[in-house]
């Protein structure tokens, strides 16, 4: 039974404290995909579940009582109980409890206390009609996290579902943000004029003095970008009968 405890431990350290019960079935495939339980008791863990008695279990005294809640409310024989219960009592012990109380919101609390860097590709095409033009910056933007982060709307959603979401987890969200709006900005700034290829190299300058605005909105203060740019040269576009 160790490892059935070590192996719902697992999935709750990496998923937050409610996952078991808000995604029951995604518990009891990641059960059936270790080695740590036979097929008989992952369903029985999903069973109970599902079956909205987890609060009483865990109001429960001791493992004896837990046992009796699981036989009364989910039909199990007393000898499937018994294991049940020692698993739940077992997983949702003191020492558990403590570890997983320090983890809430410390991914957050570790994110807020190092710089931000994201590294980004940009690619955009220049038609002037007759002809295109490949254009390329590449970048590295470090950023400063301020406590205005904790405000962020889809953060506070993923920090409520899972409050042990990690500090490389909210660095992936806020970079995966950044990289979309360096996109946007990067097609704007190559095809806003039909007539004037544009100078790619300076980008980096154009796009300075907009990121602080992009900063503040989503909880940064910016600090440095570096890069540098260039493009594949004018490609004028084959049309059919010119000779």
């Amino acid at each position: 039974m160790e490892s059935i405890v070590a192996k719902l431990k697992t999935i709750i350290d990496n998923n937050g404290p409610s996952y078991l019960t808000d995604e029951p079935y995604g518990t009891y495939c990641e059960l059936l995909e270790s080695d740590a339980v036979d097929g008989k008791t992952a369903a029985a863990i999903l069973h109970v579940l599902v079956s909205g008695i987890m609060a009483d279990i865990d109001s429960c005294c001791d493992a004896e009582q837990a046992s009796a809640t699981i036989q009364r409310e989910c039909s199990l024989n007393k000898r499937m109980a018994d294991r049940l219960a020692i698993i739940f009592s077992s997983l949702y012990s003191d020492t558990h409890r403590e570890e997983w109380k320090g983890k809430d919101k410390e991914g957050l609390r570790r994110f807020l206390k190092e710089k931000f860097t994201c590294t980004w590709k940009g690619f955009a095409v220049w038609d002037a009609g007759n002809g295109t033009v490949d254009c390329h910056y590449e970048a590295e933007v470090v950023l400063l996290p301020t406590k205005g982060i904790a405000k962020d709307q889809e953060l506070t959603q993923q920090l409520k579902k899972n409050p042990f979401m990690t500090s490389d987890a909210i660095h992936d969200l806020f970079a995966k943000r950044l990289r979309k709006y360096l996109d946007n900005q990067f097609e704007d700034y190559c095809t806003c004029d039909d007539y004037y290829q544009p100078v790619v190299e300076d980008f980096g300058i154009n796009i300075e003095y907009d990121l602080p605005a992009w900063c503040k909105e989503n909880g940064f203060e910016f600090i440095s970008l570096e890069g540098n740019g260039d493009d594949d040269g004018y490609e004028p576009k084959n049309r059919k009968g010119w000779y």
